[in-house]
C-alpha cells in the first residue's frame, strides 16, 4: 500500500538500557539544541523543509556542530561514539569553534544539512524523521571521505541541470525562450558553485590532510 509523503514509521534507538522512540527523541534534541538559537519553528520533526525559507540556519548548524565537536573531544561515554570515525582530526578541525574559517565552515555545514534532509520527511522514504543529529551523521559520512564533498556536489548538480536543459532545448520545437532563461539561471548557479569550491580549497590550510583517503 502506498503512503503519503512524510508518513513516518517509528524507529527505536537504544540509549543506555532504554529504548527511545526516534519520533520523540527528535523533538527532545531540537528543544535542547535548536530552540535556544532558533526560538521560532524550532521543532524539525514538523518544520516544512520543502519551503526554502525554513532551510537550516548557520546558527543551527553551529549548534549541531558543537554537539559533534564536544563528542569528539570529551574523554567520556557519549550517546553516539564517534571515536572510531575516519579522519577524526580533520573533522575536529572543521568543527573547531576557534577556526579562522568557522563561519565559512558553518555556512557549508548548513547546506550539507539541507541536502541530507532529503533522507527525512521531504521525500517518501523517511529515514531520519528530520532528526538534526542523524542528519548530521549522514553529512559526516560524506565529509569523512572528502571535506570538499558538498562544494563539489553543488558544482555537479548545476552541471547536471545544464545538461538536462540543453537536452530539452535540442528536442523542443516550442517554449525555447523559457528554456534559455532556465539555462542562464543554471549557468549562473554553476559559476557560483565553482567559486564556492575554489574558496573551499583556499580555506583548507587549518584542516589536516585526511589520514584515510577513499572508502
Amino acid at each position: 500500500m502506498g503512503t503519503k509523503s512524510g508518513v513516518y514509521q517509528d524507529v527505536y534507538i537504544r540509549r543506555g538500557d532504554e529504548m527511545v522512540s526516534l519520533k520523540n527523541d527528535v523533538k527532545d534534541f531540537c528543544e535542547k539544541y535548536i530552540k535556544p538559537v532558533h526560538p521560532e519553528n524550532w521543532d524539525w520533526s514538523v518544520r516544512d523543509f520543502e519551503d526554502s525559507d525554513n532551510d537550516p540556519t548557520i546558527e543551527e548548524a553551529r549548534a549541531i556542530g558543537a554537539v559533534v565537536y564536544r563528542d569528539l573531544n570529551e574523554n567520556k561515554d557519549t550517546d553516539v561514539d564517534l571515536s572510531t570515525m575516519n579522519n577524526v582530526e580533520a573533522i575536529k578541525a572543521y568543527f573547531n569553534p576557534n577556526s579562522k574559517n568557522e563561519r565559512f565552515n558553518m555556512e557549508e555545514f548548513a547546506f550539507a544539512l539541507k541536502v541530507e534532509l532529503e533522507h527525512g520527511k521531504v521525500k517518501d522514504v523517511n529515514v531520519t524523521n528530520n532528526h538534526p543529529f542523524l542528519t548530521a551523521m549522514i553529512a559526516l559520512a560524506h565529509m569523512t571521505e572528502s571535506l570538499t564533498y558538498y562544494k563539489r556536489l553543488a558544482v555537479m548538480e548545476a552541471q547536471g541541470e545544464i545538461y538536462e536543459i540543453m537536452r530539452k532545448i535540442e528536442k523542443s520545437d516550442t517554449g525555447k525562450e523559457e528554456l534559455y532563461k532556465e539555462l542562464g539561471k543554471a549557468e549562473k548557479e554553476l559559476n557560483e558553485a565553482r567559486a564556492g569550491l575554489a574558496e573551499r580549497l583556499e580555506r583548507m590550510d587549518d584542516i589536516p590532510p585526511l589520514e584515510k583517503i577513499g572508502d
